[in-house]
């Protein structure tokens, strides 16, 4: 049990060392596909590395560790949409609802749940990733 504990962090620092350097990336805009290709690799890496470190249940290793820094990436993505927008995200689209006639109830919870659902997008995507760094450690 603590050397799968061990995986697990592992791998969750691998997928830490990695978003610490795509942060560092020059500050753009990618492309939805760029940005999904790079949480999917690194899901898939820091999966790799936890299955790689552990001898017993090595794909749920993988899967523990990237969902683990999914639901954490997903978490702070949500937080900081509702929270920290500095771009102003949230309140454009808290604009666009209000002048279309929605009522008020839906201005207010809309926003919330597209964020919400933004999220749990991320953090599904490094679970996959995870899933797919898993497969790829286990394959003969």
């Amino acid at each position: 049990m603590r050397r799968f504990v061990l995986a697990v962090v592992a791998g969750v620092l691998a997928e830490a060392a990695l978003l610490a350097a795509v942060g560092e990336l020059p500050p753009h805009h990618p492309a939805i596909g760029t940005t999904a290709f790079r949480v999917v690799t690194v899901g898939a890496v820091g999966g790799f590395v936890a299955a790689t470190a552990t001898d017993r249940a090595p794909r749920y290793a993988a899967f523990a560790a990237s969902a683990s820094v999914g639901v954490g990436v997903g978490a702070a993505l949500w937080w900081t949409v509702l929270y920290g927008d500095t771009v102003g995200v949230l309140h454009h689209l808290h604009y666009a609802l209000a002048t279309v006639g929605v009522p008020f109830v839906l201005v207010e919870e809309v926003p919330r749940l597209v964020a919400a659902g933004a999220g749990l997008v991320v953090a599904v995507a490094f679970a996959l990733g995870g899933v797919v760094g898993g497969v790829a450690a286990t394959r003969p």
